[in-house]
Parts: structure tokens; sequence; C-alpha cells
């Protein structure tokens, strides 16, 4: 086992190397000045793990160190797994989406008064109107009702909100997908885990249902008491509550978890447009911060869009965090509460994505010579463009709306058709149209023309 690791890829880019260094020193210095136990950290691009390194010690009692191969539990990213099993179940038609839950859970009756019925969707986007937890103080007393205990005290209960009129964080929910993967698949939530998902991807250090003395496990710590000493979190399983918040997990193991994720193999576990589905915004938040997709969370650093979970246990509090637009992501794991893994996670991206996004930028392509034949001014009753050669592209801008960005035209085997590239576009057709003497005469765009201006 080893605390740190640096690729070739690393130590090839040194404006990448002088990034993540930065990063390093930062993070030894929170932990320090936080007096954190312990933090693992780990930078993934193109679904490999390029860097990563352990602070601290996963036992303060046993002066254990952390290592890439640490476990923590990872709480709530457990609910990212259980999106992914009921996406799976819908791209094999076992289910749909927009199917009332009650058509899997018998028992399940509870709708708000006069709204529509709760649907698979509705408890995947965390917009079902019902509770966030048990009716027990399960986060305070440490302990867990079983599936029986959910079931039997959850047909008591009333949604607090119609479907979709709020986005409402739902532990509940996510316990009751479990209930319908079971339902669904005939098999047991974890056993569905593991075999259809941890399996085929290789992560055999991640447990779906940890009982406590798994090898490698951190022990969690809660936050310092008025004499500035932590103590140790007792192990808490999560019973019925599983399918939202059990896991198990180290760097290592969710390095392959975040590749698959990218979208970086084909692999048995998801289609790529299924991927697709679960990072796109189904539920946009009313101030546009971010939202939620069938599955997995999605929110914005900076200019970037981002999309993982965030996680939170007695003892522990992680991030997981990727961002698919340039095949990068952030792990962040720790073993205390109060230890603000997003930061980690917030640093990490401002310091090292810029340096990737600059290594991955492709250098301009140098501009055909027989493109300066389209350019120029074309018209119709509603607008008037410019089609011009820029950055060995050849553009289309629009004379009345200059701070849009450019439609970039991108050749095809045919010399006069192009592909549009533009922000929200569908990638149709441009193509030249010219008359017997050679002359471009219009442009056609999608299946509409402006002509060319004399």
């Amino acid at each position: 086992m080893t605390n740190t690791l640096q690729t070739e890829f690393v130590t090839q880019h040194a404006d990448l190397a002088t990034a993540i260094g930065l990063l390093d020193k930062w993070t030894a210095y929170q932990v320090r000045e936080r007096r954190l136990p312990g933090v693992a950290v780990g930078l993934v691009h193109q679904g490999d793990l390029i860097w990563g390194k352990g602070y601290g010690l996963a036992d303060m009692e046993q002066q254990t160190p952390i290592t890439l191969d640490t476990r923590f539990r990872i709480a709530s990213i457990t609910k990212t797994f259980t999106g992914v099993a009921v996406m799976q179940l819908r791209d094999a038609g076992k289910l749909r989406l927009d199917d009332p839950a009650a058509e899997y859970l018998d028992w399940f009756d509870l709708r708000y008064e006069d709204a529509p019925a709760i649907t698979i969707r509705h408890l995947l986007t965390h917009t079902s109107g019902l509770p966030r937890d048990a009716t027990v103080p399960h986060w305070t007393e440490h302990v867990f009702q079983s599936w029986d205990e959910v079931v039997a005290t959850t047909k008591q209960r009333k949604p607090v909100l119609p479907p979709r009129q709020e986005f409402g964080y739902s532990n509940l929910g996510y316990t009751l997908l479990g209930g319908i993967i079971e339902a669904v698949s005939g098999e047991s939530w974890a056993d569905y885990i593991q075999r259809h998902i941890l399996d085929p991807l290789d992560m055999r250090d991640t447990v779906v249902t940890p009982a406590g003395g798994e090898a490698n496990l951190a022990t969690g710590y809660f936050m310092p008491d008025e004499s500035g000493v932590r103590h140790a979190a007792p192990f808490i399983p999560t019973n019925g509550f599983s399918p939202s918040a059990s896991m198990a997990s180290s760097v290592n193991d969710l390095a392959k978890y975040m590749r698959f994720h990218l979208g970086m193999d084909s692999t048995p576990v998801l289609k790529a447009h299924t991927l697709r589905e679960m990072h796109t915004v189904d539920w946009l938040h009313k101030d546009w911060s971010g939202g939620y997709g069938p599955g997995i969370g999605i929110y914005r650093i900076g200019d970037w869009t981002m999309s993982g979970h965030s996680g939170g246990y007695n003892g522990y509090l992680t991030q997981f965090s990727l961002c698919r637009d340039h095949k990068a992501g952030v792990i962040v794991l720790t073993n205390s509460l109060g230890s603000d893994p997003y930061s980690f996670v917030e640093q990490a991206y401002k310091l090292v994505l810029p340096e990737i996004i600059k290594i991955n930028t492709p250098k301009p392509a140098e501009a055909k010579a027989e493109w300066q034949k389209f350019t120029g001014t074309y018209v119709d009753s509603w607008s008037e463009i410019e089609v011009i050669v820029r950055g060995g592209q050849l553009q289309v801008v629009s004379v009345q709306w200059l701070q849009l960005p450019p439609a970039v035209l991108e050749p095809t085997d045919d010399p006069a058709v192009f592909t549009i590239k533009e922000p929200n576009g569908t990638r149709e057709t441009a193509r030249f149209e010219q008359n017997d003497a050679g002359e471009i005469t219009r442009i056609w765009l999608r299946n509409e023309y402006l002509k060319r201006k004399a």
C-alpha cells in the first residue's frame, strides 16, 4: 500500500506538476491547521488516477497512516450506485422512470392530496415530496431501522409536498429505490450492486454493506470537544437505509468508478447514452445554481459543469466529483466531521483543471486556402451574417448579434458541405451553393438559405 502516487503523465507536464505540487502543499497545510485526523485525495484524468496522496492517520490510536487503499464510509455517494442500478433495470425494460413507485412496492400508497403519484423519477431526483429521513433520529442516536421497520413506519407518513414542486433531499426516497431494485431484480439490493456494478468494474475493495471489521477501514471521528479532542465515532450499520448511505471504498477503487462515469470504456454496466442521461439535469434548482440528474447531482464551479455526490456519515465526510466535459475528476475522502471536503475539491479544480485543459486543447488547425471563396456577407429578410476564416476555422458570425459565439463550420467529405458546431446546436449541415461560373451564390444553413451579397 502506498500513500502517494504520481504518474508519468504528471511529470511530463511541468505546469501540471507545479499545480499539483501547490495542491499537495495546501492540502498538507489544511490538514495540519484544521487538525484533521486524515484525508485522502485522488485526481483522475481520462479515467486514470494520475495523482493521489494520503494525509494523516486512518486511526489515531494505532497511528495507522492514510493510504490510497484506505477505506472510508462514502455515505451518500452510495446513492449514485443505487441510481446506476435503477438505470440498468430501466434499460433492461424491467421498469420505467415514470412508473409509480406503488407499481413495485405493493404496500406504498403515499400521495399528496390531489397530486400525481410518486414515481421512480421523483425518487431518483429528490422531487418526490417525501420526508428526508426515518421516523427515528438515526443520525443522532446511531440506530437505523430495518427494512421491515421502514415499511411499517413509512405507511403511516405523508408527503410534505406534491411531486416536482420543490427539491427535497430524501434518504427515505433512495431507501425506497432499494426496495424497488429488489422487487424488480429478485436479488437483494446489496447483491445486485455487487454483481452488476462492482464486479464488472473490478472494484474489489469496495464494500456494499460494511460490518466494521473490514481491513483498511479508517476509524471515523467526531468534531473536537471543548478540550479540542476528537473522539472515535462508533461503527453503525445502516440496515434498511443502506441503499442511501452504506458503502465503503478507497481512492484507488473510486478511481475505477470515476473512469466508468467519465465514459472512458464500453462496459456492461450502462450504455453511453444512459450514462449521459444520468449526468444531465432533470431537476434544475430555482436559482440555476445546479440540479439533479437521475441518480447524481450536478453543479457549477466557476465556468465548469460538475457532477457527482457528497457523502456524510458519523465520522466521515466525502466528495466524488467529475467534470465530464474535460474528462477529469477529484476524489476526497476524510475520516472526520468538520473536515469540509468540498473545499479540497474546489481548490483541486482551480489549481489543476486549467492545466489539464491546456494540455488537452489541440493546436489550431491550418485553414484551407479554398475556404476563402466562401467568405463574405450573406443576407435574408431576417438577418445578415459574415462567413470568415479565423483561428484556422471557417466561421459564421451574426452581424446583429456579435456578442454571440460564432458557429464553426467543420469540413466533411464534400468540400462545399460543412457540419455546424455551435453552442446548443444540433450539428446540422451548412452547404454553399454555386452557379455555373463557379461563383458562390448562397449558403444553406440547416434547411434555410441566405443569398451572398454582391
